[in-house]
């Protein structure tokens, strides 16, 4: 027979409040970083090819470290149906944007898609400015430094300087980072203009549902830490174990607005040394880059 009294749990079971919100906000930040699937283009206008789009957005499915995608792969990544998959990727091999593999039945990327990547690359001028004080900054503190811009609701990163050392973050050219969790991403968003911010940041709180009203109070923390400090922080918001700073890049003429990112491994570099010490360099270098743009 019951006693109808409640037993207390013990004290192994139970998690100081501050821990349990801690972990809920840390898995609500994880999962707003997974990246987003492609939506199909909407149609713009009279103007707008929609096959284009379709095709455009097969190509763009491919992310840095893909060795070959199939078809099932690529209609999950876009959102299209895996018979409009395969029309566009015949056509695209047909024009040499993609290469097939039989045995594999799947695909990569074409020498003519490359052609376009190496050409965008090397017509960069923030790339060229910015490489050089990149490199002195991987060097002189170990860690990875990267470049980037807007791709949809992610940052592609343009180009990487990685540090000696043996561990440390490894984000090569091509790959993508969230926006609302990353200093890179944060970074772009303080110095965008204010109907640009404002239109990226409903299709963010779209993507993002339940856990927007967290990534909403983190961006604007950042947003004020830019105008504060001229970076802003992201310790274990992207990924648990990455702490990292981001600062922008505005080229005084106008033009495109690029933003810089310093980080690595948690273990490796604290906040606090992000706050006192590579923040203010990137804050500096980023200055830097923006200034030799207006030359």
């Amino acid at each position: 027979m019951t006693t109808g009294k409640s037993r207390r749990p013990t004290k192994r079971n139970r998690a100081p409040a501050a821990e349990k919100t801690a972990a809920r906000n840390n898995h609500a930040m994880q999962r707003a970083s997974r990246r987003p699937r492609a939506e199909p283009a909407e149609d713009t206008g009279r103007m707008f090819v929609s096959a284009l789009a379709r095709g455009l957005d097969v190509l763009g499915a491919f992310r840095a470290g893909d060795r070959a995608l199939g078809n099932l792969e690529l209609a999950e990544r876009t959102g299209l149906p895996k018979p409009t998959i395969s029309r566009m990727t015949h056509t695209l091999i047909q024009l040499g944007y993609l290469t097939y593999e039989p045995r594999s039945a799947t695909y990569q990327l074409g020498a003519r898609a490359l052609a376009l990547s190496y050409a965008a690359l090397a017509n960069l001028d923030v790339r060229k400015a910015a490489l050089p004080i990149m490199t002195r900054l991987a060097e002189d503190s170990q860690l990875h430094v990267g470049l980037g811009t807007r791709e949809r609701l992610m940052m592609l990163n343009i180009e990487s300087c990685e540090s000696d050392a043996l561990i440390g973050l490894r984000l090569p050219p091509g790959s993508r980072v969230p926006i609302a969790t990353t200093s890179l991403g944060r970074a772009y968003l303080a110095a965008i203009g204010e109907d640009e911010r404002s239109a990226l940041l409903t299709e963010l709180r779209a993507h993002h549902g339940a856990d927007w009203p967290k990534l909403e109070k983190a961006i604007a923390r950042s947003a004020r830490e830019i105008a504060k400090r001229g970076f802003c922080v992201s310790a274990g918001e992207w990924r648990s174990d990455i702490n990292a700073v981001g600062a922008a890049i505005v080229p005084p003429a106008g033009g495109p607005v690029y933003a810089l990112s310093f980080g690595g491994p948690a273990y490796l570099v604290s906040q606090q040394q992000l706050i006192e010490k590579h923040g203010p360099a990137l804050a500096h270098a980023a200055k830097a880059i923006s200034v030799a743009l207006g030359g």
